[in-house]
């Protein structure tokens, strides 16, 4: 300010001497006072520039001064907290060990306990699962401040105590590489013979019944189907040559020859069906076809022999009106009305497995034959 003064003072000198000058003098040119005039602007402008400059200098020094004080203070009161909480903490070295003085320690009564009574690998486990807690030494006094304590502090490295699990075992997947065997691939070729005539492919199916007939030629299974098929498709002769095939092949199968006997009555051939029917089977195992026999030997007028498979499988089968009455009308047409009525009374005891134009022929039977 002192030199803005005296800038001042030196102005106000030179206007006054300028004013007080000799009479004689004359007055300034135009040229001379545009740069008194200047000279002014300037001299305000550099006056006015040191005062700004004077002013921000003072404001800037005196905040710092104020905020340095406040941190402080805040500092000092941080301080003074942190060393007052210091004393309830107990914290342990980890790089030595050591246990700190017991103003600056936390309890160990949990460690204490456990360490009495358990095993020392129970010990690091317990250690591991305790809260973690701030191990960093006490600070000396010439820290400005305490370190604030963090909220989840890590725990110490010696502490923990890492158990690396094992691998879990991954299933492998075994890929059987073995060709399959004859009977699967038998089986594999029967379902989609299967498949085939469930589709309504009913050629297809005779194609793979083939393949398979050919690969296991003894077997009556191949025969069967395929004569079934072609029967399907209308074709009588050719599904007997199939049957005809296995018997020239040895296969002894109860169903081929019944097949073969029921395709030659189709065709008239009584005496030639009746050839197809051997008695080499047993007649439990087999009651439709020695039923079947009966049938065709009362058909050839052969009443005896028709009577006696008739009478045999009503003794093994009673619930089966049908043999009943096959003994019933052998009986009567071989002269033996007594016989025939007993035969067709035990039917209608089981009518309910008759048609119903069988329950009528009964009961006039009946009535025709009784005594």
């Amino acid at each position: 300010m002192s030199v803005i003064n005296k800038m001042l003072q030196d102005l106000e000198q030179r206007q006054q001497h300028t004013s007080t000058g000799p009479a004689t003098v004359r007055p300034p040119s135009a040229k001379a006072a545009a740069k008194n005039r200047y000279l002014g602007l300037l001299l305000v402008a550099v006056v006015l520039l040191a005062a700004g400059w004077w002013l921000t200098t003072t404001a800037s020094s005196s905040v710092p001064a104020q905020t340095l004080q406040t941190e402080q203070t805040e500092q000092t009161e941080q301080t003074e907290q942190t060393e007052q909480s210091v004393p309830a903490i107990q914290a342990v070295n980890p790089a030595t060990d050591r246990v700190l003085p017991a103003e600056q320690a936390r309890p160990q009564t949990l460690v204490d306990n456990i360490t009495a009574t358990a095993e020392p690998a129970d010990i690091m486990a317990a250690l591991a699962t305790e809260p973690a807690v701030n191990t960093e030494a006490v600070p000396s006094p010439a820290r400005q401040a305490w370190p604030a304590l963090e909220p989840e502090s890590k725990p110490a490295p010696e502490r923990l105590v890492e158990v690396e699990a094992e691998p879990a075992a991954t299933p492998q997947a075994t890929v059987d590489k073995r060709p399959l065997s004859v009977e699967q691939q038998q089986q594999n070729m029967r379902l989609r013979a299967n498949a085939s005539e469930a589709a309504g492919d009913t050629s297809a199916a005779i194609v793979i019944w083939q393949q398979i007939l050919a690969r296991q030629p003894a077997e009556a299974e191949g025969y069967l189907n395929l004569a079934r098929l072609w029967l399907k498709q209308q074709q009588a002769v050719t599904a007997s040559q199939i049957l005809l095939q296995a018997h020239q092949n040895g296969v002894i199968d109860a169903e081929i020859n019944l097949q073969l006997a029921q395709l030659a009555v189709t065709q008239g051939q009584w005496q030639q069906a009746l050839q197809f029917l051997p008695d080499q089977f047993e007649l439990a195992a087999e009651p439709e076809y020695y039923g079947f026999k009966a049938t065709v030997l009362h058909q050839l007028q052969q009443y005896t022999e028709a009577f006696s498979w008739y009478q045999r499988l009503a003794q093994i089968q009673p619930e089966q009106a049908r043999w009943s009455l096959g003994a019933a009308l052998t009986s009567e047409q071989s002269g033996q009305p007594q016989q025939a009525h007993r035969y067709y009374r035990q039917a209608w005891q089981q009518r309910q497995t008759l048609s119903q134009s069988s329950h009528e022929f009964i009961q006039q039977r009946l009535k025709a034959t009784e005594p």
